[in-house]
């Protein structure tokens, strides 16, 4: 009975295709040496090495029942320095053997960071995982406590400008130019509030500051507000939202609000601001997490990622719905290692999942990576 595959996702690769038949062969022979050539879109991760190359450029390859999709085409990879596939075409076929010659190779052109390790069925596992919750919602997440996380984190800013607030997105009472704010979720800064004067210098200069002279007069309203401000206190003003950002999407949660009665506000604030809006996602972003004890197979490693056999139905779900996840990689007998992670493919094998992942990311990066091939130099002497 054949286990159906199914391929979910698949990062896009360059090729270099061969189909010069003496080069393949050389390929086979010197630079993947007949040895770990695993069969594509294999439910079980089979290896299949030849037991015999006849004169006419046949290979013979040994099979068993398991190998059951095989029908006029056979597909072997290998992964060392570069990602090699070698199509070959069904001859014949028996209950034992395959007999197959090879049409053509294909190399990925972006070479790896170090060959993947095969065979860690039982030696490698992932374990602890942080992963994206599938749904989230912001008013829940956001609401009362990031407003905390912000007002206490704009007590720097007070330091330099005691009157500085934070007025919050579900503020129903906002001035045109907080309006405007929310609106584009961009900073506005007025040098001089006498003439609308918003010429950038210094830190500034690299904000993508909203042309607020020119957006009042598209609103209609220049006029109005140029009276407003001669009449009050106001010298100088500065509106910067802090965004959150959460797949890929911005919402404006807030705005730090200062005005100056005498003159131009400092650009120190704006790395305050900047800190502030970092940490801010920092700390929201673990709402939106969630921690899964599961023991997961680890059936290949690089220094450039893992392969991992999944069965959890949670990580799954999560994996299809966003490829990231944070986990600890820990090989028998030695401490874990944690690692960020971004999945490039995702196949199903009936209930089993390979999952391809690249690391992005550690929480002592340096550390971590000597760890990783000391313990992967050390694993490839058992």
């Amino acid at each position: 009975m054949s286990t159906q595959f199914q391929t979910h996702l698949q990062a896009q690769r360059s090729w270099e295709t061969i189909q010069d038949l003496s080069k393949i062969k050389y390929i086979l022979k010197e630079y993947i040496h007949f040895q770990g050539l695993l069969v594509k879109e294999s439910p079980f991760h089979q290896e299949l090495n030849p037991i015999e190359i006849r004169e006419d450029g046949a290979f013979v390859f040994p099979i068993d029942s398991t190998l059951t999709d095989v029908n006029d085409e056979l597909v072997l990879y290998r992964t060392l320095s570069k990602h090699i596939e070698i199509s070959f075409d069904v001859i014949e076929k028996t209950d034992t053997q395959i007999i197959c010659k090879p049409i053509f190779a294909k190399i990925a052109k972006i070479k790896r960071v170090s060959p993947c390790i095969e065979g860690l069925m039982g030696k490698v596992i992932a374990h602890k995982f942080l992963i994206p919750r599938k749904e989230l919602d912001i008013t829940k997440a956001l609401g009362t406590s990031g407003q905390i996380i912000l007002n206490d984190l704009n007590r720097k800013i007070k330091q330099i400008y005691p009157s500085s607030r934070l007025v919050f997105n579900s503020s129903k009472e906002l001035t045109p130019e907080e309006e405007l704010v929310k609106k584009y979720k961009r900073p506005i800064y007025i040098r001089d509030t006498s003439t609308f004067d918003s010429m950038s210098e210094g830190g500034f200069a690299n904000l993508n500051l909203l042309p607020i002279k020119e957006t009042l007069q598209e609103e209609l309203i220049l006029e109005d507000r140029l009276r407003f401000f001669k009449s009050g206190k106001t010298r100088s003003l500065l509106i910067y939202p802090i965004l959150f950002r959460s797949e890929g999407e911005t919402q404006i949660f807030a705005m730090g609000v200062i005005e100056s009665s005498e003159g131009p506000i400092s650009d120190k604030v704006i790395p305050l601001y900047k800190e502030m809006e970092e940490i801010f996602n920092s700390r929201m972003g673990d709402s939106n997490t969630k921690f899964l004890d599961k023991r997961q197979n680890i059936l290949n490693i690089s220094e450039g990622g893992i392969l991992l056999e999944v069965t959890d139905p949670e990580l799954i779900e999560s994996f299809l719905h966003k490829p990231v996840f944070t986990a600890d990689i820990t090989f028998k007998m030695q401490a874990p290692l944690r690692f960020a992670f971004h999945i490039r493919h995702i196949s199903q094998a009936g209930e089993i999942y390979h999952v391809g992942a690249e690391i992005v990311g550690s929480n002592d990066a340096k550390a971590n990576m000597t760890l990783l091939k000391k313990n992967m130099n050390f694993i490839k002497t058992q």
